[in-house]
């Protein structure tokens, strides 16, 4: 994707120092030559003398689907042959898709994987080959769609078919049905099929790897079937509007190539799977202190771009090894579990739990002021000493919390040392009375 002069001109809009750094890393081993222009938001788009140039936008937003994919509908449509690609930590598949349907290229999430990031990159250098006329859209697609390893879903494959076939086909007509009796019935009125066709076609309908079929090309109209998802169909006639004659790339090839792929996507959700694991404490199912790590330090390196701060709960059960010697350490697991689901229930869905380790558990709160935390802090408090937990032979057990308070920003610049700091505050709180919550110097009963 190279203007005149053999260099990729990107925009940048709401990037962080962090992503940035992870995009001119790719870009250099791509050997690609580049210059970046910076923008803080979408609206500073209007009066930026530039942005015609712009050949890929890498674009952040944390924000709500909606607005997301308002401000990539308004980029498209002011800069309609850039590639947009959204960097986002949010991983919504009902958001993505309408990001994809308001004209985005493609999505990374935050932080950046290299290897995903390679695959856009490389995505780029297509998208610029059809563009300049250097492939035609024949061998695009052949391109596009044979590393299916790039994909974690079928339907993420689908998700981005529109975008795709965007570049050779405009759409002039769609009809939508809700089950393939329907559209066989109509299809035959439409178009009468023969035996053969329909074998074809209810093949195609059958086949859980097959999203487009093309059924017929009449000079430059084709007329195809697409799978939606959930079970809904469309039926288009689209108007070729390049100057190749692609036929049946889109469906057979297409059809292969997903059908091949199969084992990959497997082995690719097998890895999303081991991913996890490794994230997740095997006892409560809470993250475990590996993801806390990773969360913590993409909230600071976030806090460059965005300035805004978070806090941390450090807690801590109070007595919790009288549980393990008095009812052994199933019950103490069992307790731990309960612990959980109530850490889960009196929090937000925005906040982040996990078990740090023995009796100890964090809560990061983001976007949380001191104030709203230790209301929080309390809350959560109040909640265990209202608890009561079942041990032996049906027995009741009530526990209490000692919790420390943390903020960011402070003078804490590290994952570290914000969690030795919310630790030294419960230290701070147990030693000021158990079931306590303590931020800096002020104890709160």
């Amino acid at each position: 994707m190279k203007n005149k002069e053999d260099q990729l001109e990107i925009l940048a809009i709401g990037l962080d120092s962090f992503s940035i750094e992870a995009i001119k890393k790719s870009l250099k081993e791509n050997k690609l030559k580049y210059h970046i222009s910076f923008l803080q938001d979408v609206a500073d788009l209007t009066g930026f003398s530039k942005r015609n140039a712009a050949q890929a936008v890498f674009f952040y937003s944390n924000r709500q689907s909606q607005k997301t994919v308002d401000d990539i509908r308004r980029i498209h449509q002011l800069i309609p042959r850039a590639a947009i690609t959204l960097l986002s930590p949010r991983a919504e598949q009902t958001g993505i898709i309408g990001a994809f349907r308001a004209g985005l290229f493609d999505f990374l999430t935050l932080p950046i994987d290299q290897h995903e990031m390679r695959t856009v990159i490389y995505r780029l250098k297509l998208h610029g080959a059809i563009q300049s006329g250097q492939w035609n859209p024949e061998r695009a697609v052949l391109h596009l769609f044979s590393r299916p390893e790039s994909f974690t879903a079928i339907r993420d494959v689908a998700a981005g078919l529109d975008q795709y076939m965007g570049l050779f086909f405009e759409v002039e007509k769609e009809i939508q049905f809700s089950s393939n009796l329907k559209i066989l019935t109509s299809l035959q009125q439409k178009l009468k099929l023969t035996e053969h066709q329909l074998k074809r076609i209810k093949r195609f309908l059958s086949d859980d790897t097959g999203l487009i079929f093309g059924l017929r090309f009449v000079q430059d109209r084709f007329y195809f079937l697409v799978k939606r998802g959930n079970g809904q169909l469309s039926y288009l006639v689209a108007r070729n509007t390049s100057e190749y004659d692609i036929k049946d790339i889109l469906s057979d090839y297409l059809s292969n190539v997903l059908k091949t792929s199969l084992s990959i996507l497997a082995e690719s959700r097998k890895r999303e799977a081991m991913r996890m694991l490794s994230l997740t404490d095997e006892v409560t199912g809470l993250f475990n202190q590996r993801k806390l790590i990773e969360d913590l330090e993409l909230y600071i390196a976030r806090y460059q771009h965005d300035k805004l701060g978070f806090s941390l709960l450090f807690v801590d059960i109070d007595y919790f090894k009288n549980v393990n010697d008095q009812f052994g350490h199933v019950v103490g697991s069992q307790l731990l579990i309960d612990m959980a689901g109530i850490l889960r229930g009196q929090l937000r869905s925005s906040d982040l739990v996990y078990r740090y380790g023995g009796d100890e558990f964090i809560v990061l709160l983001p976007r949380t002021s001191v104030e709203e935390t230790k209301k929080i802090a309390l809350r959560v408090s109040e909640a265990v000493k209202n608890a009561e937990f079942t041990v032996d032979n049906d027995k009741k057990y009530r526990l209490s919390l000692s919790i420390g308070v943390a903020e960011f920003p402070t003078d804490a610049t590290s994952a570290k040392s914000i969690i030795d700091f919310a630790d030294k505050m419960m230290y701070m709180s147990k030693k000021s009375g158990r079931g306590k919550v303590f931020h800096v110097t002020e104890v709160v009963a």
